[in-house]
């Protein structure tokens, strides 16, 4: 396991999940750091949604304490404002802005229920790389969301998402079930991430499908991701009673099946913390908001079983041990997505 680096684990030029779109709004600016940069997001009263360096180019005041006006954001130290781009639009008791007093401007995509944020080189932004989240849109399909902050390098974080084979033993009573450890991960590498498939043949559902699916025996079950660089999991997931073929039919036509699509957006904060956004969508009761209450009460309780794990992982990692990590074969996943990741950090051919 490498060592725990913002060089070896923070691309820049790459698209993050920064915020939902409900949080950025034309009546607050919404402060967060990503990569270590301080941002300031707003949105304009004409809906034009904004993210900007979080300091006034003249006395560095946080802009995120300004005022919202059309077409830009006015810090409220001196009353300089920046316009949507992070040109310096007027400063008052001066016949015109100063040309040279502007703020950095992040590319920012608002797209499938997310909004995105290009940190890097932003001639390199390329919106049509943003990756498609058709489920928002289609009605077969209902969401849960929900975001963690989690007190952990975002390489820890990653890894836990990059291996099924923790399920078993650190959620046995949530999405997992000890019959699952005797399931080897089928890992297949990309040029920018990995897919995955691990099924689960003949076993008794986890508690928490089973309490949603009413699964009158056992079940055959999986979990097939595609993970994308630098930080985005897409996952297929569900049950099946067992003997009905679920894994030869597509998706909607397995008989009997509770079924999910699932996205973590991980982005780094700094070094030390991580935000992770996710959203769960479900195939069966999609107009009923106790179940979409439901599958949020149990991911999230999932997911605070991982966080747990992994701030105890990373507080360890950070005081040092005389012990190297060694690697398992269930970590097949995340050691291409390491190297992935360190290749294109460091520009690496």
């Amino acid at each position: 396991m490498s060592e725990l680096t913002p060089e070896k684990f923070f691309i820049r030029d790459a698209w993050y999940v920064v915020a939902w779109p409900h949080e950025v709004t034309s009546d607050k600016p919404l402060a967060r750091t990503v990569l270590g940069d301080d941002l300031v997001l707003f949105r304009t009263p004409e809906g034009q949604a904004v993210a900007l360096e979080d300091r006034c180019a003249h006395r560095l005041a946080p802009l995120s304490m300004g005022r919202i006006e059309s077409g830009g954001i006015r810090c409220m130290y001196h009353g300089v404002k920046f316009s949507v781009t992070g040109q310096c639009a007027e400063i008052p008791a001066q016949p015109a802005g100063h040309p040279n007093m502007c703020v950095k401007h992040y590319p920012l995509v608002e797209k499938d229920g997310f909004i995105w944020v290009w940190m890097g080189n932003a001639t390199l932004a390329d919106p049509s790389q943003v990756m498609d989240a058709p489920w928002h849109s289609d009605p077969r399909w209902a969401p849960s969301r929900g975001y963690l902050h989690v007190k952990a390098h975002m390489g820890l974080v990653a890894d836990n998402l990059l291996d099924f084979g923790h399920l078993p033993f650190v959620h046995p009573n949530t999405v997992g079930a000890v019959e699952q450890a005797a399931f080897a991960t089928e890992v297949k590498p990309l040029a920018d991430g990995v897919l995955t498939d691990r099924w689960y043949v003949d076993v008794p559902a986890s508690r928490f499908h089973q309490s949603v699916g009413n699964f009158k025996g056992n079940v055959d079950a999986w979990h097939c991701f595609r993970w994308h660089l630098p930080a985005v999991m897409s996952l297929d997931s569900g049950s099946a009673p067992t003997g009905t073929g679920a894994r030869e039919k597509a998706h909607g036509t397995r008989e009997g099946a509770i079924e999910f699509h699932h996205i973590a957006a991980l982005t780094p904060q700094d070094g030390d913390h991580t935000h992770y956004f996710w959203v769960h969508w479900r195939n069966f009761d999609v107009q009923d908001p106790t179940m979409t209450q439901t599958v949020y009460d149990n991911i999230m309780m999932a997911f605070s079983e991982d966080k747990a794990m992994v701030e105890a992982q990373h507080a360890a990692v950070r005081r040092g041990s005389h012990t190297a990590p060694k690697a398992i074969m269930a970590d097949k996943a995340l050691t291409m997505i390491r190297h992935q990741v360190a290749k294109r950090a460091t520009g690496a051919s």
